[in-house]
Protein backbone atom coordinates (compact mmCIF):
# COMPACT_ATOMS: atom_id res chain seq x y z
CA UNK A 1 0.00 0.00 0.00
CA UNK A 2 1.27 3.57 -0.95
CA UNK A 3 1.97 6.02 1.70
CA UNK A 4 -0.48 8.36 0.19
CA UNK A 5 -3.12 5.98 0.69
CA UNK A 6 -5.62 6.91 3.01
CA UNK A 7 -7.45 3.73 3.66
CA UNK A 8 -5.89 3.03 7.22
CA UNK A 9 -7.52 6.34 8.45
CA UNK A 10 -10.66 4.70 8.15
CA UNK A 11 -9.89 1.74 10.98
CA UNK A 12 -8.99 4.01 13.21
CA UNK A 13 -11.73 6.39 14.22
CA UNK A 14 -11.22 7.18 17.48
CA UNK A 15 -9.52 10.65 18.30
CA UNK A 16 -6.68 8.72 20.10
CA UNK A 17 -5.80 6.62 17.23
CA UNK A 18 -6.33 8.98 14.57
CA UNK A 19 -3.65 11.28 16.02
CA UNK A 20 -1.16 9.50 16.25
CA UNK A 21 -1.67 7.87 12.45
CA UNK A 22 -2.44 11.50 11.33
CA UNK A 23 1.01 12.14 13.10
CA UNK A 24 3.19 9.60 11.59
CA UNK A 25 1.84 10.45 7.87
CA UNK A 26 2.68 14.31 8.25
CA UNK A 27 5.87 13.72 9.58
CA UNK A 28 6.39 10.80 6.49
CA UNK A 29 5.38 13.98 4.57
CA UNK A 30 7.73 16.18 5.57
CA UNK A 31 5.88 18.81 7.90
CA UNK A 32 8.19 20.59 10.07
CA UNK A 33 5.15 20.37 12.75
CA UNK A 34 3.41 17.26 12.45
CA UNK A 35 2.28 16.59 15.75
CA UNK A 36 0.32 19.91 15.61
CA UNK A 37 -0.91 19.64 12.08
CA UNK A 38 -2.29 16.49 13.29
CA UNK A 39 -3.95 17.86 15.95
CA UNK A 40 -5.32 20.42 14.07
CA UNK A 41 -6.86 18.95 11.46
CA UNK A 42 -8.42 15.85 13.28
CA UNK A 43 -9.79 18.46 16.05
CA UNK A 44 -10.88 20.19 12.55
CA UNK A 45 -12.86 17.15 11.35
CA UNK A 46 -14.70 16.89 14.77
CA UNK A 47 -15.91 19.99 14.22
CA UNK A 48 -13.80 21.12 18.12
CA UNK A 49 -11.01 22.51 19.05
CA UNK A 50 -7.27 20.82 20.83
CA UNK A 51 -8.12 20.88 24.13
CA UNK A 52 -11.49 19.32 23.14
CA UNK A 53 -9.93 16.70 21.40
CA UNK A 54 -7.51 15.89 24.20
CA UNK A 55 -10.39 15.65 26.74
CA UNK A 56 -12.14 12.96 24.38
CA UNK A 57 -9.85 11.15 22.64
CA UNK A 58 -12.00 8.03 22.81
CA UNK A 59 -14.62 9.91 20.76
CA UNK A 60 -15.14 8.54 16.97
CA UNK A 61 -15.28 9.99 13.57
CA UNK A 62 -18.29 9.03 11.09
CA UNK A 63 -17.14 7.27 7.72
CA UNK A 64 -17.68 10.82 5.64
CA UNK A 65 -15.47 13.00 8.15
CA UNK A 66 -12.86 10.20 7.89
CA UNK A 67 -12.86 10.54 4.26
CA UNK A 68 -12.73 14.33 4.99
CA UNK A 69 -9.50 13.89 7.26
CA UNK A 70 -7.78 11.41 4.79
CA UNK A 71 -8.21 14.17 2.03
CA UNK A 72 -6.76 17.29 4.07
CA UNK A 73 -3.88 15.02 5.70
CA UNK A 74 -2.56 14.77 2.01
CA UNK A 75 -2.88 18.05 1.02
CA UNK A 76 -1.00 19.08 3.97
CA UNK A 77 1.45 16.21 3.48
CA UNK A 78 1.83 17.74 -0.12
CA UNK A 79 2.85 21.09 1.81
CA UNK A 80 -0.13 23.47 1.39
CA UNK A 81 -0.91 25.14 5.06
CA UNK A 82 -3.05 23.90 7.77
CA UNK A 83 -4.59 27.72 7.62
CA UNK A 84 -5.91 26.95 3.67
CA UNK A 85 -6.99 23.61 4.91
CA UNK A 86 -9.14 24.83 7.35
CA UNK A 87 -9.99 28.34 5.70
CA UNK A 88 -8.92 29.82 8.68
CA UNK A 89 -6.34 30.97 11.63
CA UNK A 90 -6.40 31.89 15.05
CA UNK A 91 -4.61 34.42 16.01
CA UNK A 92 -4.46 37.43 18.70
CA UNK A 93 -7.04 35.50 19.91
CA UNK A 94 -9.42 36.21 16.84
CA UNK A 95 -10.88 33.85 13.90
CA UNK A 96 -9.26 35.19 10.64
CA UNK A 97 -10.49 33.68 7.59
CA UNK A 98 -7.87 32.72 5.10
CA UNK A 99 -7.84 31.40 1.93
CA UNK A 100 -4.97 32.19 -1.05
CA UNK A 101 -5.94 35.06 -1.64
CA UNK A 102 -4.09 36.35 0.91
CA UNK A 103 -1.31 35.96 2.88
CA UNK A 104 -1.80 33.70 6.35
CA UNK A 105 -1.50 36.10 9.35
CA UNK A 106 2.08 35.59 11.49
CA UNK A 107 2.49 35.54 15.10
CA UNK A 108 5.52 37.91 14.44
CA UNK A 109 2.84 40.14 13.26
CA UNK A 110 0.69 40.20 16.26
CA UNK A 111 3.76 42.63 17.40
CA UNK A 112 3.04 45.34 14.97
CA UNK A 113 -1.13 45.49 15.39
CA UNK A 114 -0.07 45.40 19.55
CA UNK A 115 2.29 48.23 19.01
CA UNK A 116 0.38 50.25 16.82
CA UNK A 117 -3.27 49.86 18.94
CA UNK A 118 -0.83 51.14 22.11
CA UNK A 119 0.31 54.41 20.01
CA UNK A 120 -3.55 54.59 19.06
CA UNK A 121 -4.68 54.71 22.83
CA UNK A 122 -2.01 56.53 23.69
CA UNK A 123 -3.35 59.35 21.27
CA UNK A 124 -6.37 58.96 21.98
CA UNK A 125 -5.55 60.15 25.82
CA UNK A 126 -3.67 62.56 24.81
CA UNK A 127 -4.88 64.25 21.99
CA UNK A 128 -8.93 65.95 21.54
CA UNK A 129 -8.68 66.27 17.80
CA UNK A 130 -9.73 62.83 15.90
CA UNK A 131 -6.76 60.36 15.46
CA UNK A 132 -6.33 58.92 11.67
CA UNK A 133 -5.25 55.29 11.49
CA UNK A 134 -4.13 53.52 8.09
CA UNK A 135 -2.49 50.29 7.22
CA UNK A 136 -1.03 49.39 3.98
CA UNK A 137 -1.21 46.27 2.91
CA UNK A 138 -4.02 44.84 4.92
CA UNK A 139 -4.04 41.86 3.31
CA UNK A 140 -6.46 39.33 4.95
CA UNK A 141 -7.68 42.26 6.91
CA UNK A 142 -6.46 40.43 10.33
CA UNK A 143 -4.38 43.73 11.91
CA UNK A 144 -6.82 46.43 10.74
CA UNK A 145 -9.86 43.94 12.25
CA UNK A 146 -7.41 43.65 15.65
CA UNK A 147 -7.77 47.44 15.50
CA UNK A 148 -11.04 48.07 14.82
CA UNK A 149 -12.70 45.77 17.54
CA UNK A 150 -10.43 46.96 20.08
CA UNK A 151 -11.64 51.02 19.41
CA UNK A 152 -14.90 50.01 18.66
CA UNK A 153 -16.37 52.56 20.34
CA UNK A 154 -13.75 56.17 19.27
CA UNK A 155 -14.54 54.36 16.06
CA UNK A 156 -18.29 55.13 16.73
CA UNK A 157 -17.80 57.73 17.98
CA UNK A 158 -15.51 59.23 15.58
CA UNK A 159 -12.15 60.00 17.92
CA UNK A 160 -10.43 57.40 15.55
CA UNK A 161 -10.63 57.39 11.65
CA UNK A 162 -9.60 53.97 10.20
CA UNK A 163 -8.69 53.15 6.64
CA UNK A 164 -6.95 49.71 5.11
CA UNK A 165 -5.81 49.22 1.63
CA UNK A 166 -4.27 46.96 -0.31
CA UNK A 167 -2.95 46.68 -4.14
CA UNK A 168 -4.89 43.51 -4.58
CA UNK A 169 -8.35 43.56 -5.15
CA UNK A 170 -9.03 39.76 -4.06
CA UNK A 171 -6.98 40.44 -1.20
CA UNK A 172 -9.51 43.10 0.06
CA UNK A 173 -12.17 40.53 -0.33
CA UNK A 174 -11.06 38.64 2.08
CA UNK A 175 -10.40 41.38 4.29
CA UNK A 176 -13.79 42.37 3.91
CA UNK A 177 -15.04 39.05 4.75
CA UNK A 178 -13.05 39.36 7.84
CA UNK A 179 -14.37 42.60 8.92
CA UNK A 180 -18.31 41.42 8.35
CA UNK A 181 -17.75 38.09 9.58
CA UNK A 182 -16.84 40.51 13.44
CA UNK A 183 -19.62 42.74 12.75
CA UNK A 184 -17.21 46.03 12.01
CA UNK A 185 -17.21 46.69 8.42
CA UNK A 186 -19.00 50.07 8.80
CA UNK A 187 -15.99 51.44 11.08
CA UNK A 188 -13.48 51.36 8.55
CA UNK A 189 -12.71 52.30 4.95
CA UNK A 190 -11.60 50.29 2.63
CA UNK A 191 -9.24 51.19 -0.49
CA UNK A 192 -7.94 49.23 -3.83
CA UNK A 193 -4.93 50.68 -5.05
CA UNK A 194 -1.16 50.70 -4.60
CA UNK A 195 0.70 52.29 -0.99
CA UNK A 196 -1.01 55.17 -0.35
CA UNK A 197 -2.71 55.88 -3.53
CA UNK A 198 -6.48 54.83 -2.06
CA UNK A 199 -8.73 57.66 -0.90
CA UNK A 200 -9.26 55.92 2.28
CA UNK A 201 -9.06 58.88 4.93
CA UNK A 202 -11.12 61.79 4.42
CA UNK A 203 -9.23 64.41 2.48
CA UNK A 204 -7.05 66.29 3.67
CA UNK A 205 -6.12 64.43 6.38
CA UNK A 206 -2.77 62.93 6.51
CA UNK A 207 -2.41 59.20 8.56
CA UNK A 208 -1.07 60.15 12.27
CA UNK A 209 -0.61 56.62 12.56
CA UNK A 210 0.11 54.60 9.46
CA UNK A 211 1.29 50.86 9.51
CA UNK A 212 2.41 48.48 6.93
CA UNK A 213 3.65 45.08 6.63
CA UNK A 214 4.97 45.05 3.40
CA UNK A 215 6.50 42.23 1.41
CA UNK A 216 9.88 41.76 2.56
CA UNK A 217 11.49 38.65 1.27
CA UNK A 218 13.37 38.93 -1.83
CA UNK A 219 12.79 37.88 -5.29
CA UNK A 220 15.22 34.68 -4.46
CA UNK A 221 13.86 33.47 -1.25
CA UNK A 222 10.46 33.50 -2.25
CA UNK A 223 11.41 31.50 -5.75
CA UNK A 224 13.60 29.00 -3.29
CA UNK A 225 11.41 29.26 -0.74
CA UNK A 226 9.49 25.81 0.62
CA UNK A 227 6.49 25.31 2.93
CA UNK A 228 3.77 27.43 2.89
CA UNK A 229 5.41 29.86 0.33
CA UNK A 230 4.38 28.07 -2.45
CA UNK A 231 1.18 28.15 -2.09
CA UNK A 232 0.54 31.80 -0.37
CA UNK A 233 0.11 34.76 -3.22
CA UNK A 234 3.63 36.07 -4.61
CA UNK A 235 2.37 39.73 -4.98
CA UNK A 236 2.21 39.94 -0.77
CA UNK A 237 5.78 38.32 -0.17
CA UNK A 238 8.10 39.53 -3.02
CA UNK A 239 10.27 42.60 -2.04
CA UNK A 240 12.76 42.60 -4.93
CA UNK A 241 15.94 41.98 -5.21
CA UNK A 242 17.06 43.15 -1.74
CA UNK A 243 13.05 42.78 0.02
CA UNK A 244 12.79 46.57 0.55
CA UNK A 245 11.36 47.56 -3.09
CA UNK A 246 7.78 48.21 -1.33
CA UNK A 247 9.56 49.55 1.82
CA UNK A 248 11.66 51.52 -0.34
CA UNK A 249 9.17 53.33 -1.88
CA UNK A 250 6.47 53.74 1.47
CA UNK A 251 9.15 55.64 3.19
CA UNK A 252 10.13 58.36 -0.21
CA UNK A 253 6.20 59.12 0.78
CA UNK A 254 6.47 59.62 4.32
CA UNK A 255 7.26 63.76 3.99
CA UNK A 256 4.40 64.50 1.92
CA UNK A 257 2.00 61.83 3.59
CA UNK A 258 2.71 61.05 7.23
CA UNK A 259 1.32 63.96 9.48
CA UNK A 260 3.28 66.43 11.75
CA UNK A 261 4.72 64.23 14.67
CA UNK A 262 2.83 61.06 13.35
CA UNK A 263 4.24 57.82 13.34
CA UNK A 264 4.79 55.19 10.44
CA UNK A 265 5.50 51.74 11.94
CA UNK A 266 6.80 49.03 9.37
CA UNK A 267 7.28 45.05 9.98
CA UNK A 268 11.33 43.93 8.38
CA UNK A 269 12.87 40.76 7.75
CA UNK A 270 15.47 39.89 10.21
CA UNK A 271 18.66 42.32 9.76
CA UNK A 272 16.96 44.91 7.61
CA UNK A 273 16.61 47.59 10.51
CA UNK A 274 19.91 48.88 9.37
CA UNK A 275 19.12 49.08 6.08
CA UNK A 276 15.56 50.94 6.53
CA UNK A 277 17.43 53.68 8.38
CA UNK A 278 19.90 54.08 6.12
CA UNK A 279 16.60 54.30 3.56
CA UNK A 280 15.14 56.68 5.49
CA UNK A 281 17.89 59.13 5.71
CA UNK A 282 18.40 59.15 2.06
CA UNK A 283 14.39 60.32 1.80
CA UNK A 284 15.20 63.53 4.66
CA UNK A 285 12.52 62.89 6.69
CA UNK A 286 13.44 64.29 10.24
CA UNK A 287 12.45 61.40 12.37
CA UNK A 288 12.98 59.57 16.03
CA UNK A 289 13.57 55.92 15.03
CA UNK A 290 13.52 52.88 17.13
CA UNK A 291 13.27 49.16 16.89
CA UNK A 292 11.54 46.73 18.26
CA UNK A 293 11.93 42.99 18.78
CA UNK A 294 9.68 39.95 18.54
CA UNK A 295 9.61 37.34 21.04
CA UNK A 296 12.38 35.78 18.77
CA UNK A 297 14.74 38.29 19.52
CA UNK A 298 14.43 39.44 16.13
CA UNK A 299 14.02 43.16 14.96
CA UNK A 300 10.91 43.26 14.04
CA UNK A 301 8.74 46.55 14.12
CA UNK A 302 10.55 49.81 12.76
CA UNK A 303 8.81 53.06 14.45
CA UNK A 304 9.44 55.87 13.17
CA UNK A 305 8.12 59.40 14.63
CA UNK A 306 8.53 62.61 12.36
CA UNK A 307 9.63 65.31 14.05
Amino acid sequence: MSSSTPAPLLAVPEARSLMLVATDRLRAGGSPSPRLDAELLVAHAFGRDRAWLHANPDEALGAVELAELAGWLERRAAGEPVAYIRGYKEWLSLRILTDPRALIPRPETELLAETAMDEIAGRLVRDDAPIAAWEVATGSGAVALAVALRFRQALALGRLRLGASDMSAEALELAAENLAAHGVSGLLTLGCGDLMDPPVLPAPQQPDVLLANLPYLTTEEVATGGGSLRYEPALALDGGADGLDHVRRLLALLPARLAAGGVALLEIGQGQAGQVRALLADVGLEADVSVLHDLAGIERVIRIQRA
